[in-house]
């Protein structure tokens, strides 16, 4: 293979080793040249599909070109470079999946009212209904087919600039989109990422993602995370959570922290895919009659501990309404529980779990 590029007419232009370039690439963008090397071979298998009957020399200098042509347009971008830590990543929601199928609904039940109201066109598919966003503008895609899906995801962490060295972390909040939002996020690791900064409100670093932004393993050094959680993510005790809810459930980009030890789980996923774990903290071990309080564990994020270990629990608070005895809903409240976003497990009070009992299906238990 060659190890020298040059280009398309091979008669002068720049010429580079091919692994020096990728570490130039690397040192100018939150990538590493492992990643940069798979794109490039990526690219690579596609030439060769494509010009087939050209010499592989050839072939690897339009590989790199095409990859040369790609980043640059990435280095235009006004995102910059940042390294640090992500505690939690919320669900991957899809807002428009409920206006979607309501809007079908109506069309089933009432094609003419669907039509009517601008809900659905003639055929049944449903438009875009916002004529003016919350911020004031005019929505340019008011009466328009609505897209098969609009997903959504918030992260929260610590990062700083890498290009920077006066750059010191901070707390940040970003907001994932598209296709972006479903891709899984390593948590409680070292991450270099592209965004664009928007600056701080209120103590927060707003990251917006651009089209190139991606999450590698990076070389931050990942500092004390407990106390870095504490300090940044609004914290309450099991029994001071319905209270917190009361007070935060209109608030779409809620987190907050709950330090408990575990005193149960479940690893067997249920219906939806999460599993369970039941926390107690010193507010609720006092009351012999308080529940303790319920996780709904996705299954993206890793239980490696077992039962009696400390943790700290991140995620947004939810509360439904009390069963009867027939399993009929009432007017009741019922307790609060938590959608989990993230788990850091306190090393000194982490009990392993043990492997035998790591695959055990609740049938097997029965």
């Amino acid at each position: 293979m060659a190890t020298k590029t040059q280009t398309d007419d091979m008669k002068g232009g720049f010429i580079m080793d091919k692994n020096e370039y990728f570490k130039m690439l690397a040192s100018k963008l939150s990538l590493t040249t492992e990643e940069i090397n798979k794109e490039f071979e990526e690219i690579l298998k596609d030439e060769k599909e494509i010009h087939s009957s050209l010499p592989l020399e050839q072939q690897e200098m339009r590989s790199l070109k095409r990859l040369a042509l790609a980043y640059k347009k990435q280095m235009r971008s006004p995102a910059v470079g940042f390294e640090g830590v992500i505690f939690a990543t919320s669900d991957c929601v899809d807002i428009i999946a409920k206006k979607r199928r309501e809007a079908i609904e109506l069309f089933k039940k009432d094609p003419q009212a669907a039509v009517t109201q601008g809900v659905t066109d003639e055929n049944g598919a449903p438009l875009d209904t916002t004529e003016i966003w919350s911020t004031g503008r005019q929505n340019p895609n008011f009466g328009k087919p609505l897209s098969e899906h609009n997903y959504l995801k918030n992260i929260w962490g610590i990062a700083k600039k890498q290009k920077d060295a006066n750059s010191q972390p901070k707390f940040f909040q970003m907001l994932l989109t598209g296709s972006q939002a479903t891709e899984n996020i390593p948590i409680f690791q070292s991450l270099m990422f592209q965004a664009i900064d928007k600056g701080e409100a209120d103590g927060v670093l707003k990251l917006n993602p651009s089209s190139f932004t991606k999450f590698v393993e990076g070389n931050f050094e990942v500092p004390e995370l407990a106390s870095i959680v504490k300090n940044y993510i609004p914290s309450a005790k099991i029994g001071e959570l319905r209270n917190y809810h009361e007070l935060n459930k209109d608030g779409f980009n809620r987190i907050v922290a709950v330090e408990a030890d575990v005193s149960m789980m479940m690893l067997e996923p249920t219906s939806v895919g999460s599993r369970i774990i039941t926390l107690e903290d010193d507010s609720s071990l006092e009351d012999f009659d308080a529940n303790g309080l319920t996780c709904w564990v996705p299954e993206r994020i890793n239980l490696d501990f077992a039962e009696g270990s400390k943790i700290i629990v991140l995620g947004r608070t939810a509360q439904g309404f009390k069963r009867d005895e027939e399993g009929n809903q009432t007017e009741e409240l019922g307790d609060v529980t938590l959608n989990v976003f993230g788990i850091y497990v306190l090393p000194e009070f982490k009990i392993e779990l043990p492997k035998e009992l790591e695959d055990i299906s609740e049938e097997e238990l029965e």
